[in-house]
């Protein structure tokens, strides 16, 4: 497996990447001067933090929701409690390259698991509703952080020829650990202190990792060269790849439980609907970040993201069969997470350094800019259109991003 993960060829030589406009041709190692073990090390602890984050993130969800359901908390204003985090991820994200630049990456990394450990125990001390939506803004920056340093180490130190696979690897965990999270509150409960202290003391456990990575990992070299929202326009086809993904998962997982109601299954069944959709999540990114290594990254994105619509378009074909829709949902799951992977790899054959650094910023943006766009817009098709709108809604967001990925594969092989 150690052969098959990484090569280290051309590792000592720091490479820029071409003019902002122009793409580079995949960069042998982003500029990290890495022997092989330490390129192994920063992967494999960039994985381990990213995807602790995303356990306690699965169980902090539903814990601080279910507490202010028993407050007596309206559900719409819990729910904007919890846009709050994706507001501060979005105004706080475009100062991370420079701070990054300026601090070191692994300071910052160190700076916000701490940071991210004590919110959580900070919730437990301080349970007032606005107390909390202030806290979850907070969160919700120094988690963006986080995923934006932790994607950027993984991008700088893959091999381009294993990189959709070390991608694809880096999504399944991130993915398994968001199913294994909730698990933590059966064996926590939700109130009390223990499940808030759990949670914390397995942010801070992120620190660990964190000791492997060496001083050559440690900071990024050089700065930005551009805004971060410069590199939307520079990679659409890799950059809006993160907006589909966050519209159309996130969309999914809240809208998907009353579609199924509407389709007139139990309750039990509906569920089911976002187990298959994540199911195929888990499945589907290695064998694709696989295959994204041999060939062209913007034809597979074309290809998953029209494929992608077609199954959400043909999702009322079924009827009210459950286990035939519930198949569709899955693949249709594996198709729109893989994008993600082949998105992320996309972008960092593009640029290194600190421009890839504010490239995985403006990623993590856009995904947190589909996370608060998709429930509202396939809510909407469900209000507009009963069963037949979230499968619409889904078909017309990807078809929009499959016209987006047509369109630079078009302009030739040197656009993104």
């Amino acid at each position: 497996m150690g052969h098959a993960f990484l090569s280290f060829e051309s590792c000592h030589k720091p490479t820029m990447t071409a003019p902002l406009d122009q793409p580079s041709p995949d960069l042998p190692s982003a500029a990290l001067p890495l022997n092989r073990g330490e390129r192994l090390r920063v992967i494999l602890s960039a994985v381990a933090i990213v995807t602790l984050v995303g356990v306690s993130l699965s169980v902090s969800g539903p814990l601080l929701a279910l507490e202010m359901e028993r407050w007596g908390t309206p559900s719409t204003l819990a729910g904007l409690t919890a846009t709050l985090a994706g507001v501060g991820n979005l105004m706080f994200v475009p100062f991370v390259p420079r701070i990054a630049s300026r601090f070191g990456v692994k300071a910052l990394v160190a700076t916000m698991l701490l940071l991210s450990s004590a919110l959580h125990l900070a919730f437990w001390a301080m349970p007032y509703l606005w107390v909390w939506a202030a806290f979850r803004f907070v969160l919700g920056a120094s988690i963006g952080t986080l995923f934006v340093l932790s994607e950027y180490w993984i991008s700088a130190a893959a091999d381009p020829q294993r990189r959709g696979f070390i991608m694809g690897a880096y999504a399944t965990a991130l993915a398994l650990g968001f199913a294994i999270g909730p698990l933590m509150l059966t064996v926590t409960g939700t109130q009390g202190v223990l499940p808030y202290a759990a949670t914390a003391a397995l942010i801070l456990t992120g620190l660990l990792p964190l000791t492997l990575i060496g001083p050559n990992a440690a900071s990024v070299h050089g700065s930005p060269r551009a805004s971060v929202l410069s590199y939307v326009r520079l990679a659409p086809a890799a950059t809006l790849a993160a907006l589909t993904v966050g519209a159309i998962e996130i969309g999914a997982f809240t809208q998907l439980p009353v579609h199924g109601l509407r389709m007139g299954w139990p309750e039990a069944s509906a569920a089911i609907l976002v187990s298959a959709f994540a199911i195929g999540n888990v499945l589907f990114q290695m064998p694709i970040g696989w295959l994204a290594d041999r060939i062209d990254r913007r034809k597979i994105l074309l290809v998953m993201s029209v494929t992608a619509a077609c199954l959400a378009a043909s999702l009322p074909l079924t009827g009210a069969v459950f286990w035939p829709h519930a198949a569709l949902l899955m693949l249709l799951g594996g198709l729109v997470g893989a994008l993600y992977t082949v998105g992320l790899a996309h972008l960092s054959a593009r640029f290194a350094n600190a421009d890839l650094v504010s490239a995985n910023a403006a990623f993590v943006m856009l995904y947190s800019v589909g996370q608060m766009t998709g429930p509202p817009l396939l809510g909407a098709g469900l209000d507009i259109a009963g069963v037949y709108g979230v499968p619409a809604a889904m078909a017309l967001v990807l078809g929009l991003y499959g016209a987006v990925v047509a369109s630079r594969l078009r302009a030739g092989p040197a656009r993104g």
